[in-house]
């Protein structure tokens, strides 16, 4: 999605893959993905700017089309380092979010997303949309529905103010999100409430009670389970 300040979240790049038959019985040899060279310095460069930040969509949209392969294997597009987009800085860091959101809220998400982010005045560097199907399996699980993930980088500073600021966004994307239908990825900060978690996860207590059955000693414990699993058990 385009972050630009003049243009925010109102153009995405689609991005589709289709299935073809490998031309041969041998995989193709990895290799460096097109503009490798200078795709840290512009994705870099975009962090605390916005002419990066304009200068990166500039270059997205109009230099890489014409750079592109046709054909890619699965193990090539995973052979992609870390080091084009990790954060080096000793004053910054870089904070992922994931909201999962029902089909039909992708548009009041959206809506949502160009109102809050701004006014927070956090630098948002990138938004990936992902196309997410049902899981049937996990117990707590974030789709419980086919579903679009809306994937944010956010780059903020080492303090306890900028940590305070990133918090109070969190918690009120994570209410959008809850406003769809929709809900949020556990494993990142535990920014979410209690209240906004058992939402998020209705079959939280449940769960909380099967891991005291098999651990009533409470040997097995995170900042996770205090915050969350602790207060479940306060609540029954």
């Amino acid at each position: 999605m385009n972050i630009t300040p003049d243009q925010f979240l109102r153009n995405v790049i689609i991005t589709v893959f289709y299935h073809e038959a490998t031309p041969s019985e041998t995989l193709p040899e990895l290799t460096d993905l097109p503009l490798a060279a200078i795709r840290r310095p512009v994705f870099r460069g975009s962090s605390n700017s916005d002419y990066g930040k304009k200068l990166r969509w500039q270059t997205e949209t109009k230099l890489q089309p014409y750079l592109r392969q046709s054909y890619y294997s699965r193990n090539q597009l995973l052979n992609e380092g870390v080091e084009i987009f990790e954060n080096r800085s000793a004053d910054y860091t870089d904070i992922l979010h994931e909201y999962f959101i029902p089909r039909d809220g992708l548009e009041e998400f959206t809506t949502a997303l160009h109102e809050i982010i701004p006014r927070h005045n956090q630098d948002l560097l990138n938004v990936t949309i992902r196309q997410v199907e049902e899981d049937q399996d996990t117990f707590l699980r974030y789709a419980d529905q086919p579903l679009f993930a809306f994937v944010m980088l956010f780059h903020q500073p080492r303090t306890e103010a900028g940590d305070r600021q990133m918090e109070s966004l969190s918690m009120e994307l994570i209410e959008a999100a809850l406003q769809t239908g929709g809900r949020y990825y556990l494993p990142y900060r535990l920014h979410a409430t209690p209240q906004q978690f058992h939402r998020a996860y209705p079959q939280a207590n449940q769960f909380f009670a099967l891991k005291r059955t098999y651990d009533p000693g409470e040997l097995f414990q995170n900042q996770f389970y205090l915050k969350y699993g602790r207060s479940s058990e306060m609540d029954q």
